[in-house]
């Protein structure tokens, strides 16, 4: 019986705020301009909103183009960003090089060599010739440490006094043999042993089997296994001989580039030298220098002859 009078009652509050409203022009105005002011804001079903645009005309609107500045044309991803197919960081129409990766300041393309020696021309000082590692890219070809365009006679090896020449002819110890030539310029010895003297027996053996058995894998300075043993007998025998001090030469074929095999011919001694002294044998007592293809002892014509200027020669020095 309650909710029969409770309706009615509602129903005539109701009637009495509109018609209280009604009768209050002042109120009428402040609300006639409060829906003038937000009339802008009701939503036009036919007017295109900013999210629905396209600026780059790619055919993603603006809402979920990822690259709103695409140049008109450009194929885009459904987020509206250009392809990189080489995944180098440019999109292709910035990539001259499209499926080479490459750095930016070198427009998309990677760095070439011209030359073939190894080395990237963005950091070979010597872009156009053939050179190595040591010179930055630049050429060595008599091996001597001095790069050929600081020296005066680059197809023989001298020293940095003569500007790269040989040395006038000295000889120290009055052997025959040249101080520069002579790996004991003040011990008078022959010239097989490179200017020392003549060795013992035992040392040949040794020296031969380590020279004999000394393999490395092919076109790296990577000294194969089965040649350990061998060289573990040299160690402990300059081990028990102290004042011994050891030269290794390493010599290549002519296969490739000179300035490379020159390279690959120092590297090849140093590895030997770093088995040496991981085994217990002072740095200082070991010599290196490699000579590449310039110092052949048989013909690069047969595979026999190019194996056998494949060497790092040893020559045990008596100071």
């Amino acid at each position: 019986m309650k909710n029969f009078f409770i309706l009615p009652a509602i129903i005539a509050l109701l009637l009495f705020a509109k018609t209280s409203y009604a009768q209050n022009p002042e109120h009428s105005k402040k609300m006639q301009k409060i829906a003038k002011k937000n009339s802008h804001k009701h939503h036009d079903p036919y007017k295109i909103e900013w999210h629905d645009k396209d600026d780059d005309g790619d055919g993603i609107p603006n809402g979920r183009d990822k690259c709103i500045h695409t140049p008109k044309g450009e194929p885009v991803t459904p987020f509206g960003c250009p392809f990189d197919t080489d995944f180098d960081g440019l999109y292709d129409y910035q990539d001259s090089c499209k499926t080479e990766p490459g750095p930016h300041e070198n427009y998309g393309c990677p760095y070439r060599d011209k030359d073939n020696d190894g080395i990237a021309d963005n950091k070979d000082k010597c872009p156009d010739v053939p050179g190595i590692t040591k010179f930055h890219g630049c050429p060595d070809t008599d091996g001597d440490g001095i790069v050929d365009n600081e020296d005066n006679c680059p197809k023989e090896r001298g020293t940095l006094a003569y500007h790269g020449c040989p040395p006038p002819f000295i000889d120290s110890d009055k052997d025959g043999i040249s101080d520069y030539d002579d790996l004991c310029p003040h011990t008078p010895g022959i010239k097989a042993n490179k200017g020392c003297p003549e060795v013992k027996p035992e040392e040949k053996a040794i020296l031969k089997k380590a020279y004999d058995n000394l393999l490395f894998e092919s076109g790296k300075d990577v000294i194969v296994s089965s040649s350990f043993a061998s060289l573990d007998d040299l160690a402990k025998y300059l081990i028990n001989n102290p004042k011994l001090k050891i030269h290794l030469e390493g010599h290549t074929d002519n296969v490739g580039h000179e300035q490379a095999n020159m390279d690959l011919s120092q590297r090849r001694a140093l590895a030997v030298k770093n088995y040496l002294v991981s085994k217990g044998i002072f740095d200082y007592n070991i010599l290196t220098e490699g000579y590449g293809s310039t110092r052949p002892i048989a013909t690069n014509d047969s595979e026999e002859g190019r194996h056998k200027n494949r060497r790092v020669e040893m020559t045990v020095l008596n100071h």
